[in-house]
């Protein structure tokens, strides 16, 4: 036996370094997707890098032992240089698994022994899959130099891996650099430094006259690297659509959770993270502002929108500018902001508080103009009122409507006793919304024939069921919606849903009344609304649709009143004037409205019989209607003695506390089956 050295062929490994690095910077980059990622994507990212990295050790090294020459003819195993690949993807698969969860001490040093092994057991099984007239062996400085380089610089490459996964843009590309030419530094220092530990003793019968570098090695050296760099090419092109993917999915999140025109977080996004912070709270305490500009709607329609627009984009840079550590700017709409303050006491809040006052009543200089506003504040703590986001908004809300009953540019802190005090305020700004998300409800108060054995129809009343302080009584949130123009919408919201269950089947043979607002009777878009209901809703039958409006609307414009009232019996609507007798002059223009029905007041049903006078208006409305054939109802029957003088007068209908209260649908249903039920009892004979 006779020992040999072999040469290189500088291009294949030239080559061979070059796949290595490049390789590891493609693995590294799949393999930083993992955390990025969830189901079968996280998998995939996952076994893809685990699969390239082995592939790139095994190529790298494949590439060098062609690249060596022996003056012998050399041969390799294919089931040992798989086995070769399958021990390097396992050492990387572990490698990458360890790197791609919370870096530790402990994590660091596994995946580096792991990495190392990787590549050192590919090397050396892959050297045991060649076939020659001879024999190799490795000893000596060179085989144990060799392992540990493969192990630090594996180490160095990983802790490099951790710190760009941390890092964005150019930081991060270097980063991600540097940690491929370290790892291709570990795969390529190792092998040829195990290189250099190789003894090779061959017979010598068998050594050649020169080392053998024959065209079929050099086709199989270009062959692996065509099929490797394909390879890497695919790899990058699936990485480099998956980065481009996310960008843009990166990009739709943050146009979801940023408000457009100030490019702060929006109501959403902030109460995610509010919600993050108070579940992961410990002991710490945190403020919660709510803050409104006071004046903002005069410069808004005054200047116009665009003005309004550009005041609030300086009135959000100002108040980035105060920010505090780790604390959370929004815009929630309009001209309210609201700001999470971690970490703070009550003197740091008001100390805050203080000095965006001060900051927003500095004037603003906008296109050659001064203009002055000033902010509202409030604010709740927590966790003294409260500790769910829930809580702590609300009452942020709270002391933010005190703020401003106080005089405006002043800030608030909310007290327990703020809730009663502070409800008018709140239940206004509340009811916008309540109308949007199905707080408000349509309850039915069944409507009798005045012989009390059938129910004729219902009135349609309107509830608001609200989150906190349950049912809210009309007479507290009705003049509310009034005031601030709600009230066109919340009639919307009632004929809608009216209209919804007229159409269901067991409402069919019933008469529906519902009430609508003088705002809403002189609307000029009532009625196509009407019609737009009815087109909805073909199956409704509108003859039993009464629309009721009280003599204050009456009155307000008679020659108006006339024109809606015959408009809406065109479409078969009927009319009913509610209230009827209650403090006008009813006769003087009751000829003049071609209404169906006069429901007389309850204020003069309570008091009889008792009462002669009340008696007396009754009977004469009665008649009065009579004859100018009209329905009659009785509002407020509450007991049997109003029922009989009801009944005496010939009313048609009777409407009160006696038969029931209002009932939400279901109730309702409930109440006609038995009802219907107990009177087919009755209608069977003994």
């Amino acid at each position: 036996m006779q020992e040999v050295t072999g040469t290189y062929n500088v291009t294949f490994v030239v080559v061979s370094i070059f796949i290595a690095i490049l390789s590891s910077y493609i693995a590294l980059d799949m393999c930083s997707r993992v955390n990025r990622t969830t189901g079968w994507r996280k998998f995939f990212w996952f076994i893809s890098s685990s699969l390239l990295m082995a592939l790139g050790i095994w190529a790298m090294h494949f590439l060098s032992m062609l690249a060596y020459k022996l003056p012998v003819e050399v041969t390799y195993d294919p089931g040992m240089v798989i086995l070769s690949i399958i021990f390097a993807f396992a050492g990387t698969s572990i490698a990458f698994f360890l790197s791609s969860i919370k870096m530790t001490f402990l994590r660091l040093l596994a995946g580096s022994l792991f990495m190392g092994a990787a590549i050192v057991s590919m090397h050396y099984i892959g050297m045991m899959a060649m076939r020659l007239d001879g024999m190799m062996h490795h000893g000596g400085t060179y085989y144990y130099l060799s392992i540990v380089i493969a192990i630090i610089a594996s180490c160095v490459a990983l802790l490099l891996f951790q710190h760009f996964k941390t890092f964005t843009g150019q930081r991060q590309h270097l980063l991600k650099l540097a940690s491929a030419i370290t790892m291709g530094a570990a795969v390529c220092g190792m092998h040829y430094t195990a290189m250099k530990a190789a003894i090779v003793h061959v017979n010598a019968g068998s050594i050649l006259p020169e080392p053998v570098f024959t065209p079929n090695n050099i086709n199989l050296a270009i062959s692996v690297m065509l099929v490797i760099l394909l390879t890497q090419v695919l790899a990058f092109v699936t990485t480099s659509t998956d980065q481009k993917m996310a960008e843009q999915a990166s990009r739709l999140q943050y146009i979801a959770n940023h408000d457009e025109l100030t490019n702060i977080p929006n109501r959403r996004y902030f109460e995610q993270q509010l919600l993050r912070y108070l579940e992961g709270r410990t002991s710490e305490t945190a403020a919660l502002f709510f803050m409104d500009l006071d004046r903002f709607k005069a410069v808004n329609d005054t200047l116009g929108h665009k003005f309004g627009d550009k005041l609030l984009q300086l009135v959000t840079l100002r108040l980035s500018r105060m920010l505090p550590p780790d604390s959370v700017l929004a815009r929630l709409g309009g001209d309210e902001f609201t700001l999470l303050y971690p970490n703070a006491r009550r003197e740091d809040a008001t100390l805050l508080a203080r000095n965006i006052i001060s900051s927003v009543e500095e004037p603003f200089f906008i296109e050659g103009r001064k203009v002055n506003v000033s902010t509202s504040i409030g604010i709740a703590l927590v966790p003294d009122n409260g500790t769910t986001s829930k809580e702590v908004m609300r009452f942020a809300d709270i002391a933010m409507y005190l703020a401003k009953e106080s005089g405006r540019s002043n800030y608030k802190f909310f007290a327990n006793d703020n809730l009663h005090d502070s409800q008018p305020a709140l239940l206004e700004s509340e009811l916008c919304s309540a109308i949007s998300n199905g707080e408000i409800q349509v309850y039915f108060q069944p409507k009798m024939a005045s012989s009390g054995d059938k129910v004729y129809g219902v009135e349609a009343l309107c509830r608001w069921i609200h989150p906190v302080h349950g049912i809210i009584p009309p007479a507290q949130f009705i003049p509310l919606a009034e005031k601030n123009g709600d009230i066109i919408t919340l009639d919307k919201k009632m004929i809608e849903l009216v209209f919804a269950e007229m159409n269901k089947e067991a409402f069919h043979d019933l008469h529906v009344a519902v009430n609508i607002s003088t705002q809403q009777f002189y609307n000029n878009r009532f009625l196509s609304f009407i019609r737009k209901q009815m087109d909805l809703y073909p199956g409704v039958d509108v003859t039993k649709l009464e629309i009721e409006i009280t003599e204050e609307t009456a009155i307000q414009d008679v020659e108006g009143a006339a024109y809606t009232i015959a408009e809406l019996k065109k479409l078969g609507i009927r009319i009913a004037l509610d209230d009827f007798g209650k403090g006008f002059n009813s006769l003087n223009y009751l000829k003049q409205l071609p209404v169906d029905t006069l429901k007389i007041d309850r204020a003069f049903i309570a008091n009889l019989p008792e009462d002669f006078q009340d008696q007396a208006i009754v009977s004469s409305i009665v008649t009065l209607a009579k004859k100018l054939q009209l329905s009659i109802v009785a509002e407020g029957v509450e007991s049997q003695e109003q029922l009989a003088w009801v009944q005496n007068l010939q009313c048609d209908y009777a409407q009160g506390y006696m038969f029931s209260k209002p009932l939400q649908v279901s109730e309702f249903l409930t109440y006609l089956d038995t009802f219907n039920a107990a009177q087919e009892k009755k209608a069977i004979p003994l």
